[in-house]
């Protein structure tokens, strides 16, 4: 999923003709929000999962939020069982045909779209004061 910026283009390329580096602050500020977020939507088990939240260091104004966790794919977007198995780490048969997803980072990313005009102004007037 990719966030638009259309609005603040004219913006970041006259701060970063002033100042280089100024986009690529801005964007690993937002990053940081938004792996703050998602780490909130987790939900919580033995924390792995959140903990495993994680973004790459931003170049060319771009980065990206990932988790290697072996099964976030199944907690985000749900999963299949087989209905009556028993399992001994819950010490119970399973009732459910398919589990739904948390979507837990796809409800962060329509968070942060509706809040990203706030975070892109607060972030806009630190990175004027340096």
């Amino acid at each position: 999923m990719q966030l638009n910026m259309d609005g603040f283009d004219k913006m970041l390329d006259e701060l970063e003709s002033k100042t280089p580096g100024t986009v690529n602050k801005f964007v690993s500020m937002a990053g940081e929000e938004l792996v703050s977020e998602v780490k909130m939507n987790t939900p919580v088990d033995t924390g792995r999962l959140r903990a495993a939240w994680h973004r790459t260091p931003t170049a060319d104004g771009k980065t990206e939020v990932y988790n290697n966790t072996a099964y976030v794919n199944h907690v985000e977007y749900g999963h299949r069982q087989r209905v009556g198995r028993f399992v001994p780490a819950i010490g119970k048969r399973l009732k459910q045909g398919f589990v739904p997803g948390k979507k837990m980072l796809h409800r962060s990313m329509g968070t942060f779209e509706s809040e990203f005009q706030d975070i892109a102004s607060a972030a806009m007037k630190e990175l004027m004061k340096s």
